[in-house]
């Protein structure tokens, strides 16, 4: 009989468990290394903790501290004590004045935008934070109301100063570009018929909407970035279009990260409000909303 074909399965082939044994000796033999080898202990420390906290204080905390979104850089100032880096400690009543003061002057800010944005025959926007809503409005009227699911403010908001923030919201940021998903304003185009026969051939039912998921950015002066997206469920498959548009998004996160590790003190970092909102409203104010056209923004 022919003992080799009918080996018991059950029995180890001697190469596989000399080559588990070899594997599992060196990984012991790496780990005995690195417990006696101090030095070794301590670089890996420093790139496992150190390194990624050292990062996250120099390419953000200390960017974010000191950006001062300004109108007008040339003139900036700074709120007393802050020469000196001091403090000054309040009371529970006094803070509830200082934000009441704040209130007020963000109030009085949006007021005067509206006023000066209400003199213009052009349409705008005005982006009110407190009510959860985005307007568009004509000379102070006005003609379209979307309410928004979700605001997501950027946290560089809450680091500065309302002395340096107020001026920053103080005027009408203009829009400079936009990226989206879906085109400004829908056309069709169609070959003229040659006879009144071939006129009654085609078709004339109106064309079915859009079925992209609806994802458009609009970039302000002043560094103001608004990303917008429908609340709506997603389609399960995405189109060319909102590939593309995901790809310079992603690009852009790339390079605005590499800016603050190669320049922790730069001013033009981007102050982003993402909004949701349903895909019918989205698509509205995006194509009722031109190029040049103007924002108020009221926190």
């Amino acid at each position: 009989m022919n003992s080799t074909n009918n080996a018991d399965p059950r029995i180890e082939n001697p190469g596989q468990k000399e080559q588990r044994r070899g594997f599992f000796g060196g990984a012991g033999r790496f780990f005995k290394w690195f417990w006696r080898n101090r030095r070794i202990q301590v670089f890996f420390i420093i790139f496992t903790l150190v390194l990624p906290i050292f990062l996250l204080i120099y390419g953000i905390v200390i960017p974010v501290k000191n950006y001062k979104p300004n109108p007008n850089s040339t003139s900036q100032t700074s709120p007393p004590g802050d020469e000196n880096g001091g403090s000054v400690s309040l009371s529970d009543a006094e803070k509830e004045a200082v934000r009441a003061i704040i209130r007020k002057e963000n109030e009085k800010a949006y007021r005067q935008s509206r006023l000066t944005l209400a003199e213009k025959d052009t349409i705008y926007a005005v982006l009110d934070i407190p009510a959860k809503a985005l307007v568009l409005e004509i000379k102070g009227v006005t003609v379209k109301k979307a309410e928004l699911a979700e605001i997501e403010i950027s946290n560089r908001f809450g680091l500065i100063s309302h002395e340096n923030l107020l001026p920053w919201i103080s005027e009408p940021f203009t829009l400079e570009k936009d990226l989206a998903t879906i085109p400004q304003s829908t056309m069709i185009v169609k070959q003229a018929p040659k006879d009144t026969i071939e006129a009654q051939k085609q078709s004339s039912k109106p064309e079915p909407p859009d079925s992209t998921n609806i994802y458009y950015t609009l970039y302000f002066d002043r560094n103001l970035v608004i990303e917008v997206e429908q609340s709506n469920p997603f389609e399960k498959w995405e189109t060319e279009k909102v590939i593309t548009y995901k790809n310079i998004k992603k690009q852009e996160s790339t390079r605005s990260v590499f800016r603050m590790l190669k320049n922790p003190q730069q001013t033009d970092q981007p102050m982003v409000i993402k909004l949701k909102l349903n895909d019918s409203d989205a698509k509205a104010i995006y194509r009722a909303f031109p190029t040049k056209s103007h924002l108020i923004l009221k926190l």
